[in-house]
C-alpha cells in the first residue's frame, strides 16, 4: 500500500489539471520575440515590433506615388508582426482556451491598418480575430471573416474591449467555441471572469474547415502609408481544455 501511494497522489494531481498547454513556435514573419521571466506568471512570451521593414511598402506594378518593390512579405504590405503560431492544425469540436496579455501603458493605437492581438486562423483568413482597426481609437472587436475575391472580408465585428482598458496590468482572456460553419456556432470571451462577448453563428470560414490554428502576439496589418508605430506586448502561453477554464 505504501508504494501505491504516490502513484495515487500523482493520479490524482493529473487528473485534477484540466488545461493542457497548446505548443507553440514563432512566426516565420517574426523578427524581435523573446522569452522573459515575470515575477507572476513565470516564462512568458515578449513580442516586439518596430521600424523594421525601413521604407519598403507595397508596390504594385506600375503604381505611383510609393517607395521600393512589390513584396509578398509583411513589410510588402506595409505591415509588421510579433506573434507565436500552434504547431497542430484542428480544434477539438468544442473547446476552453485561456491565456494572459499585459499591454504597456504607452501601447499605441495606430491610426490606419489594424491590430490584431490573436487568431483562430486557417491559412488565408482567420475564422475568428481579436482585431483593432485604425480609426477605432483603440476598441477591440470580435471578427468572423469570409474568402472574398481572392482576399478576406470581414462578416462579424461585434466590440469587447479596447486598448485602453488593457493597458498596464495582466488581463485574463478566457474563450469558448463551438466551431460551426453554421448557425450552430458559439463564441464566448471572458476578460477577468466576467461575460464581455456572447455570440451565435458561424465561428469557421466555409470551405476553409480542415485548418484552424491558435496565434497569439502583436500584428499591425496593411498601414498603407501610415507610419508603424512601436510597440510591444506581454501574453502567456495559451491554454486549451474541454472543461470550463472560469475560475472557481
Amino acid at each position: 500500500m505504501k508504494r501505491l501511494l504516490p502513484i495515487l497522489f500523482l493520479g490524482f494531481f493529473l487528473g485534477g489539471c484540466q488545461a493542457s498547454t497548446i505548443q507553440m513556435s514563432k512566426d516565420e514573419n517574426t523578427k524581435l520575440y523573446s522569452r522573459i521571466n515575470d515575477p507572476v506568471y513565470g516564462k512568458v512570451h515578449s513580442f516586439q515590433f518596430g521600424s523594421e521593414c525601413g521604407d519598403i511598402k507595397r508596390n504594385a506594378e506600375g503604381a505611383i506615388g510609393y517607395v521600393g518593390n512589390w513584396h509578398s512579405s509583411d513589410c510588402g504590405q506595409n505591415s509588421v508582426r510579433s506573434e507565436i503560431s500552434e504547431s497542430g492544425r484542428r480544434q477539438p469540436k468544442e473547446s476552453w482556451y485561456r491565456w494572459n496579455v499585459f499591454l504597456p501603458n504607452d501601447f499605441p493605437i495606430q491610426e490606419g491598418g489594424k491590430l490584431l492581438l490573436g487568431q483562430f486562423h486557417n491559412g488565408e483568413c482567420p475564422h475568428v480575430s481579436f482585431t483593432s482597426p485604425g480609426k477605432a481609437n483603440g476598441v477591440i472587436y470580435f471578427e468572423t471573416m469570409k474568402t472574398w475575391e481572392g482576399d478576406c472580408a470581414d462578416t462579424v465585428r461585434i466590440p469587447f474591449t479596447s486598448i485602453q482598458e488593457l493597458r498596464g496590468k495582466w488581463t485574463e482572456f478566457v474563450m469558448f467555441s463551438r466551431w460551426e460553419n453554421n448557425e450552430r456556432g458559439k463564441f464566448q470571451i471572458y476578460l477577468d471572469g466576467k461575460l464581455v462577448l456572447d455570440f451565435k453563428g458561424r465561428t469557421l470560414t466555409k470551405g476553409k474547415e480542415n485548418s484552424n490554428y491558435v496565434k497569439v502576439g502583436i500584428y499591425q496589418c496593411c498601414n498603407g502609408d501610415n507610419p508603424i508605430l512601436p510597440a510591444s506586448a506581454l501574453f502567456t502561453t495559451p491554454e486549451r481544455s474541454t472543461e470550463s477554464l472560469l475560475p472557481k
